[in-house]
């Protein structure tokens, strides 16, 4: 019988530690937090480089939390909340981070219970040198107006490149061949961020998906067990 996809809980940082406590709750086998560092050293969850229209690596992490809506939580903190109730999707979103992010993993989640994921090739090949253990996947689905956007249509030789373990792949790019060519390669594939039903379905029913990830991991998982959008499951 052909696994079906894992769940990947996304929220955006809006949600705040209100949006991770419901990302952990919801039942998805993976959460996923965005990892910057701050400009005192700091690593923080946090999806866009700038908050408040400033730098978020130029700003203390005290002044962060000042300007923040809601708190912005460190990731070792992150990470404890999301350990023994499901496993860490790390999504690091800079350079700089690599080393300390995985060591703070490992001791939070083990080896075997969280996965990397980057754009930056160098990131995961300095990942494997020194934590040779740890899953990876390789981000890929730049926008097109982005330097070596172009690269992310045949994606093999970055993926082998990086040493990943997987893609992770934009659930656009993975519709025009590109998830085809993965699968095709033996990789699997880390779809994202798949949000409407007609989509989540598409994939979920995809045996070359390991993992889908999604802002509505409630619907992805009622989806995935073959009950409709309001629960039930429907009439024979």
């Amino acid at each position: 019988m052909v696994a079906l996809p894992a769940i990947s809980a996304h929220r955006r940082d809006e949600a705040g530690l209100t949006g991770l406590g419901d990302a952990v709750a919801s039942g998805a086998e993976y959460v996923e937090i965005d990892i910057r560092r701050t400009g005192d050293g700091r690593l923080v969850v946090h999806h866009d480089p700038e908050i408040a229209g400033l730098r978020l690596n130029r700003l203390p992490y005290e002044r962060i939390q000042e300007l923040a809506v809601r708190p912005v939580p460190l990731a070792g903190d992150a990470m404890e909340i999301i350990a023994g109730r499901a496993q860490g999707h790390l999504d690091l979103k800079e350079r700089g981070c690599e080393h300390e992010t995985v060591a703070l993993a490992v001791e939070a989640f083990g080896t075997g219970n969280f996965v990397v994921t980057t754009r930056e090739i160098t990131s995961l090949v300095e990942i494997k040198k020194t934590f040779p253990g740890v899953r990876t996947a390789l981000s890929v689905g730049r926008n097109l107006w982005e330097r070596g956007a172009a690269h992310d249509f045949a994606p093999l030789r970055l993926i082998r490149r990086a040493g990943a373990d997987m893609v992770a792949l934009n659930h656009r790019l993975a519709r025009v061949g590109v998830l085809r060519q993965c699968g095709r390669a033996g990789i699997p594939a880390m779809i994202w961020t798949v949000n409407a039903e007609p989509v989540m379905r598409r994939f979920l029913r995809d045996p070359r998906v390991a993992v889908l990830v999604t802002d509505h991991p409630g619907l992805a998982l009622r989806l995935r067990e073959g009950r409709g959008p309001d629960g039930t499951r429907p009439r024979d």
